[in-house]
């Protein structure tokens, strides 16, 4: 299986209030969510976030109502807020 790490993030609107990431960079290229979602629950690609020392898996929540969505899990040091939305936009 590949890890990649992820450090960009695409929202519908950059100034939107809703947490909504519609796409993520990673090593160079650009995939929409619903790609890193497959990868992940198919087995062949993991993702992660690196920030300031601190690292977390990204995993894939479905909700039972509405779509599915990546988020983090909580960093090492126990931080629990998604470390996906404070990445830069691409």
């Amino acid at each position: 299986m590949n890890e990649y790490r992820i450090t960009h993030i695409r929202k519908p609107d950059t100034y939107s209030s809703l947490q909504h990431i519609t796409h993520v960079k990673y090593s160079g290229v650009i995939h929409t969510r619903e790609e890193v979602i497959r990868l992940i629950e198919n087995g062949s690609a993991s993702f992660y976030v690196s920030e300031q020392g601190e690292y977390s898996d990204v995993n894939v929540v479905r909700p039972t109502f509405g779509n599915p969505y990546i988020k983090t899990a909580p960093d090492t040091d126990g931080e629990t807020r998604d470390n996906l939305l404070s990445l830069p936009q691409c």
